[in-house]
């Protein structure tokens, strides 16, 4: 075998290591991080130096790696008591040097679309199974974790929903003029996955960010009319997902309960998530007073919070390892120049994907949500979220980025 082949064949297997790894974040973690895995070190072993080189030169490669040597660097002044209570907290950002590496991998735009469809297609299975659970609820759906849930948990399944009405639906919008039928089965496979995401068990996260995917999608349609007849049939379909979903009118009910229960300290879990999160950001606030500019050091949050359980207990009943927002996380452990480089890498990729082609349309969806999210959850730093995002973004940051080149 000679050299160019063997080049040729670890190129292969990363490209099937990538559709393996997109087709299994929505359904099992075991298999996401096997897959990242194998893809991250066939990505290494053929990566392209002065490519690489090129890459870590933009914002968008290397403010990721900034922020995470900068989670490294906060265990020399986190209030841990020991460096490996601390260090362990390093992991939930190691994702983050992703980016740069993926970006800086010779894709195609054919390979694009092919570990596109793998995430595609793990969701088409969940959206199976879900459906299959509303419309016969006394069938041997045991085994799943929630209602309309199969694997993971609400939030990933609606944010991985979302994603795909929101490609759906704009793949649509461009094919209308040259395959209506297509676009026509397309679009409605779009609403199927946006009614889920309402209909079945609402995730108050999901839902917020549902809606702003669908924002973005009518900003990129193009003339009021056309809005309007594209924009019509989605917002009938939230509406009427709502109104007819006893589970997701009573979730929207449990918020006011939520808020009140942050005043005392009811118990629960599911069912004070709103009002824990109101406590948890009211107590973030005194944290990052007491420790500004480097904030508390890597893996300070759940001691941080503990320390208050016997004068401010949680509605949770326990401390916290989580503020549930992207930025209170870093700030509470890094402070405010940990904050300011999350928020320039965030800007920074926004900035990568403002034109109008395919990759720039999904990379600016895919920065939305994740910015979204993390108003309401620590999503970079989550398992699944986070790693979705870096690999998109990483992925689709190599399409615009060739794309450039080609111009």
């Amino acid at each position: 075998m000679t050299k160019k082949e063997l080049s040729g064949r670890l190129a292969d297997a990363r490209h099937y290591a990538a559709i393996a790894t997109a087709f299994a974040l929505p359904l099992s973690t075991s298999a996401q991080a096997i897959a990242v895995s194998i893809f991250a070190v066939l990505a290494i072993v053929t990566l392209d130096r002065a490519r690489f080189e090129a890459t870590l030169r933009m914002p968008a490669a290397w403010l990721p790696v900034a922020l995470f040597a900068l989670i490294a660097l906060g265990t020399l002044w986190s209030v841990q008591p020991t460096f490996g209570l601390a260090a362990k907290w390093i992991g939930p950002y190691a994702k983050l040097l992703l980016i740069p590496l993926v970006m800086a991998t010779a894709i195609t735009r054919r390979q694009a679309l092919q570990i596109g469809y793998g995430f595609l297609a793990a969701c088409l299975i969940l959206l199976a199974l879900s459906w299959a659970s509303f419309l016969w609820p006394t069938g041997p759906w045991t085994w799943f974790k929630a209602p309309g849930v199969p694997v993971k948990d609400n939030a990933v399944q609606s944010g991985c929903f979302a994603l795909c009405a929101f490609g759906l639906a704009f793949g649509a919008l461009r094919i209308w003029g040259i395959d209506r039928r297509r676009a026509v089965a397309m679009g409605a496979l779009a609403l199927l996955f946006l009614a889920d995401v309402f209909l079945i068990y609402l995730s108050k996260t999901g839902a917020i960010m549902a809606a702003a995917l669908l924002g973005l999608f009518l900003l990129h349609i193009g003339g009021w009319k056309r809005t309007m007849l594209v924009g019509m049939p989605a917002v009938i379909v939230v509406a009427v997902a709502l109104l007819a979903s006893a589970p997701a009118q009573r979730r929207l009910a449990e918020i006011g309960t939520d808020i009140s229960a942050s005043q005392g300290t009811v118990g629960g879990g599911e069912t004070v998530s709103t009002g824990a999160r109101l406590d948890f950001w009211r107590k973030a606030v005194d944290f990052v007073k007491a420790a500004p500019l480097l904030g508390h050091g890597t893996g300070s949050i759940k001691p941080l919070y503990q320390s208050l359980e016997a004068t401010r207990p949680s509605p949770y009943g326990e401390a916290t390892p989580d503020p549930h927002n992207q930025t209170l996380h870093v700030v509470l452990q890094l402070g405010l120049i940990g904050g300011a480089l999350l928020w320039a890498m965030w800007i920074a990729h926004a900035r990568l994907f403002l034109a109008r082609d395919m990759a720039s349309v999904f990379g600016q969806a895919i920065v939305l949500q994740n910015v979204i999210g993390g108003l309401f959850n620590s999503h970079i730093s989550a398992v699944t979220q986070g790693m979705l995002y870096c690999l998109a973004v990483g992925l689709l940051g190599a399409m615009v980025i060739a794309n450039e080149k080609k111009l």
